[in-house]
């Protein structure tokens, strides 16, 4: 029984000691525009505001995406708008579905949550809000830069001509939309600020020589590793997500001219998440999530 408990109080200093070792990483809140909204743009028909990145470090881990936006119209309640996150070769790496309840009727900055993407080359935040000429969500845009970041897509296609877009009245200049899209993550950095060894104690933390730092690290073990372990199985489930929506849209994209068979392997992946759901693999918000992207390719194939 004492040999477990110093197992497991020495796997608790470990853990404790690694933790120290690993410095707070800087956030950082990356932006092309200057904060100054001069409008707002509601795209219809499909379309989407697309703003390209590129990180400060690398690797870096996208925490969130904001937006400066407004809701517009009645009835919005059960609409939803899309954040995709997509590479430098246009592979999308997240995609989630939000309510249109995130925005305001009168323009604020609006933060999206976003868990475990990774980036290490130029990336582009894409949001589709599915606006119709009744109503939606207009971003805000400003025009005190030159535009080198902002673009309109469709689908994986960013528009060279700006004029292709039904525009109510006069077209927007794109050489002054920057949309006032933001991106918020960090990049890890780690020092070596301690050690473990299993030689002769020679050294103290806090005032403790090893044997009462055991003896501290065994009374309050679990206390420390289980915020610990929840926090490393609530990543893994998150990265597990994220790597499945990719998946999906790798099938779509490769087998969407065979629609009968791109239809079979997305209803076959619906089943899969399911099970994943069962077995802990995912929670319920991750499974709504994958749920919804595939309900939106099937019903796009059918």
């Amino acid at each position: 029984m004492n040999g477990r408990h110093n197992a497991f109080a020495a796997f608790s200093v470990l853990i404790f000691l690694t933790l120290l070792s690993v410095s707070t990483p800087d956030i950082i809140e990356l932006a092309h525009d200057q904060g100054r909204p001069a409008g707002s743009i509601f795209l219809t028909g499909g379309y989407g505001h697309a703003v390209s990145f590129s990180p400060p470090g690398i690797p870096w881990y996208i925490q969130k995406v904001r937006i400066y936006g407004l809701r517009s119209g009645n009835r919005t309640e059960s609409m939803e708008f899309v954040v995709e996150i997509w590479g430098s070769n246009r592979s999308v790496l997240h995609s989630s579905p939000h309510s249109y309840a995130k925005f305001k009727t009168l323009s604020t900055w609006v933060d999206i949550d976003i868990a475990g993407v990774m980036v290490a080359d130029s990336f582009i935040i894409v949001v589709y809000t599915g606006s119709t000429s009744e109503r939606g969500i207009g971003i805000a845009y400003d025009s005190g830069l030159e535009n080198k970041h902002s673009e309109i897509v469709i689908g994986k296609r960013i528009l060279a001509d700006w004029s292709e877009v039904k525009w109510k009245g006069t077209p927007p200049r794109k050489e002054r939309i920057n949309w006032m899209v933001r991106v918020v993550g960090s990049t890890p950095t780690t020092t070596t600020t301690a050690s473990v060894t299993t030689s002769e104690p020679s050294s103290t933390l806090f005032g403790l020589d090893k044997t009462q730092l055991l003896q501290v690290a065994g009374g309050g073990a679990a206390a420390a590793i289980v915020p610990f372990m929840g926090w490393m199985f609530k990543t893994r489930k998150r990265r597990f997500a994220s790597s499945y929506l990719t998946k999906i849209d790798s099938i779509y994209n490769e087998f969407s001219m065979n629609r009968e068979e791109c239809r079979k392997r997305l209803i076959q992946m619906k089943g899969e998440i399911v099970q994943f759901l069962k077995k802990g693999k995912i929670d319920e918000p991750h499974f709504t999530i994958i749920d919804t992207k595939l309900e939106r390719y099937l019903k796009d194939l059918a």
